[in-house]
């Protein structure tokens, strides 16, 4: 199987002209089943000195439901293929047992 592991990142533009910036490491299996952690949130203006490294919370709080965040899939992904794996390893052995 192929697994791979590394740095990301991904950016959104926001209404304020601002940048939001999520780097984060990330392990995955088969490049499609990943597992995001140790995200880090910048903002970055187009004036550089405007630049700054937020949390998660501090992002909700500025931009309420338009905050960005990472989908579900590159989240955890790699969690939702085990459980669906299990899954149907106990349906198999449940029917066919």
């Amino acid at each position: 199987m192929f697994y791979g592991w590394g740095r990301r990142s991904k950016d959104w533009q926001m209404h304020d002209g601002v940048h939001a910036v999520v780097t984060y490491s990330y392990v995955s299996l088969m490049f499609i089943f990943h597992l995001a952690y140790k995200q880090q949130w910048q903002l970055v203006g187009r004036d550089r000195a405007m630049d700054t490294v937020v949390s998660r919370e501090e992002l909700a709080a500025r931009y309420g439901t338009d905050a960005p965040q990472l989908g579900m899939w590159n989240r955890f992904g790699l969690l939702m293929a085990i459980a669906a794996f299990v899954c149907v390893v106990v349906v198999v052995g449940v029917l066919g047992g």
